[in-house]
């Protein structure tokens, strides 16, 4: 598939500290990426900036589409939406100025740029609050308004640090139906702090850890190569040793741990209990409990000492 992104060697430096280091991979068109990280979230910030070009690599070479970032700034220009995470709009104008004035910029089509702010607007539900001032107007609502001022552009990619922070649910329901609907058309980056939103709407995760990628995959992929889908856990009147490391032996699970009567295991299928099952003849079970796997999990398991939102 035809890439969208791709960093080169991308390193950033803030205060004399690296908060991104020799990022090398791509993004692939009209692809869906979310992105988790350390509770030091500048790396962070400064990926989407560095891929909205609100800010330049300290070092490492960045292409949209083909275009160096540096040496083709105003093409790039055009092809980026960004939405950032506090309002950035003049709060002395109307919404409806600050949309038209930052558009005024980019060179559009006008005819397109008009359909395309109807459609957002009325998408979005906002069209009573465009005629007033900026800051007579909720964050939540100026939220909404960036989102309008990006899409009506039209933009190839959308960037977007926290997309629905400061909404309600109703807006925020309204937001995300929206951006669902973008899905295979305009590649989209963004932050949440909502895990359950990313597991619903991702084609990719990246989760940064101390300035690099450590986990880059889909939700699936990572929980199958590191902790299954399911956790098991089967309680006995006695559960003795041997017994234990004759369930251990069974192909395909993962992690088994014995705690006094108590068996805990990780699987990919829920199909691998049967098997366990099979060894147990005579055996007395007090409890069996079955739990599905969340990114939320996977995240504890793997970062619980070490920050990671």
């Amino acid at each position: 598939m035809e890439a969208s992104i791709t960093f080169k060697k991308v390193g950033q430096i803030i205060d004399g500290k690296t908060v991104l280091a020799s990022l090398s991979f791509g993004i692939e068109r009209n692809s869906t990426v979310a992105i988790i990280g350390d509770n030091d979230d500048s790396g962070l910030t400064e990926f989407l900036c560095i891929i909205a070009g609100i800010s330049n690599p300290k070092y490492g070479s960045l292409y949209i589409q083909g275009l160096d970032s540096i040496k083709r700034q105003s093409k790039i220009r055009n092809l980026i939406g960004y939405v950032p995470f506090e309002n950035d709009m003049d709060p002395w104008l109307t919404a409806e100025q600050n949309i038209n004035f930052i558009n005024s910029f980019y060179n559009i089509n006008n005819e397109e740029l008009i359909e395309n702010y109807k459609n957002y607007t009325d998408a979005l539900e906002i069209r009573e609050k465009l005629p007033i001032e900026v800051n007579k107007l909720s964050p939540g609502i100026l939220k909404k308004v960036t989102l309008l001022r990006e899409l009506s552009r039209n933009p190839q990619i959308l960037v977007l640090d926290h997309p629905t922070a400061f909404m309600n649910a109703r807006d925020s329901s309204l937001t995300w139906e929206l951006l669902r609907s973008l899905q295979s058309k305009v590649t989209l980056i963004y932050r949440s702090s909502s895990l359950n939103k990313i597991e619903k709407f991702h084609d990719r995760i990246l989760v940064f850890h101390d300035g690099k990628i450590d986990l880059d995959d889909n939700l699936t992929n990572m929980l199958k190569n590191w902790m299954g889908y399911y956790q098991f856990t089967i309680q006995f009147e006695k559960f003795l040793t041997p017994l234990f490391h004759k369930i251990e032996s069974i192909n395909n699970i993962i992690s088994p741990i014995k705690k006094e009567n108590t068996l805990i295991f990780n699987a990919n299928n829920r199909s691998v209990l049967l098997k366990v099952m099979a060894q147990l003849t005579g055996v007395t079970i007090s409890d069996i409990n079955i739990k599905r796997f969340h990114l939320r999990d996977l995240l504890a398991a793997r970062y619980v000492r070490e920050g990671i939102v």
